[in-house]
């Protein structure tokens, strides 16, 4: 098969690649950075260096390929809901131009609800909008739920107060995704893409914030570490202090509170039952003790920056 990729050698394509291309497909990647040629070549695939934003350019990129992968780039920023809106017609047209019949998207748990309920994870749906126009194509979106990397925010509270600090109580579960896992999916949905318009939701584990705090003690050989619950102005707060945009930080106030009430943040997830992927918490914190000694590098994630 010829497939194209969004999303450069990021997170979750460092993984998607390799299978694809031992696979024997023919894999061109979509990068913004000269840059990252080099490191696409080494893994067996075409780079293809132009923006996501380049209609008439992933119109050419996805001429021919049997299958294609779309997301989003870039973290929360002060015109995310614009620019989501905008990237959405942009698919779209590149899509319907170039005769795509098969595509993965990368969208999001929350792509089905409002932005009062959801906050930032309700851009996703405007994506979702676009390319549900397309009535003679089969779409496979992929909604994962928070990843296990947005928990390096941490470190900061951990190194300096010995704390993990959060807006959800401390005996709430929360479900978590990791890019490997997501990666997998993304792979057996390209290959055999299923007909029609599909939901397809990603989860690796399902913790509470005990479970979390008793977990890292150990990795990190802190007992003394304790797990503080904030209201949603600190955190609020607590953001625009470090520089985020207000509107940026609301979008992201809002995410986390829904998750305070799992039943109704879960409930569409609950319905299609997906199964649990490979990587749990257990091996994530493992690789979160390395980030925190320094002996690994690690970022937090917002939005789409998958």
């Amino acid at each position: 098969m010829k497939i194209t990729l969004l999303g450069s050698v990021g997170n979750i394509n460092q993984y998607t690649i390799p299978v694809l291309v031992n696979a024997g497909h023919a894999v061109t990647v979509i990068t913004h950075s000269e840059k990252r040629t080099a490191a696409i070549k080494a893994l067996g695939a075409i780079p293809a260096v132009g923006s996501m934003t380049d209609e008439a350019f992933l119109t050419s990129q996805f001429t021919d390929a049997d299958a294609i992968y779309l997301m989003l780039s870039g973290g929360a920023n002060n015109d995310a809901l614009q620019a989501a809106k905008t990237q959405g017609q942009i698919f779209y047209n590149a899509v319907k131009t170039a005769n795509v019949k098969n595509i993965v998207d990368l969208s999001s748990i929350g792509a089905d609800s409002t932005y009062e309920k959801v906050g930032a994870l309700s851009y996703y749906h405007f994506i979702e909008d676009a390319l549900n126009q397309l009535t003679d194509v089969n779409i496979a979106f992929l909604r994962p739920v928070g990843f296990y990397s947005n928990l390096y925010s941490n470190i900061a509270t951990i190194r300096q107060d010995q704390q993990i600090v959060s807006t959800v109580p401390i005996n709430i579960k929360r479900v978590f995704a990791a890019p490997k896992d997501i990666a997998t999916k993304i792979v057996a949905l390209l290959q055999a893409t299923p007909k029609g318009h599909t939901i397809n939701y990603v989860i690796s584990d399902e913790i509470t914030g005990q479970q979390m705090l008793s977990t890292f003690r150990d990795v990190l050989n802190m007992p003394q570490l304790k797990y503080v619950t904030i209201s949603d102005e600190q955190l609020q707060a607590g953001m625009i202090k470090q520089g985020v945009p207000k509107n940026v930080a609301e979008a992201l106030t809002i995410m986390n509170r829904a998750q305070r009430n799992p039943e109704k943040f879960y409930t569409d997830l609950r319905a299609h039952q997906p199964e649990f992927g490979q990587v749990k918490f257990t091996d994530f914190a493992k690789e979160f003790a390395d980030v925190y000694n320094g002996t690994a590098q690690g970022k937090s994630n917002t939005l789409a920056d998958h």
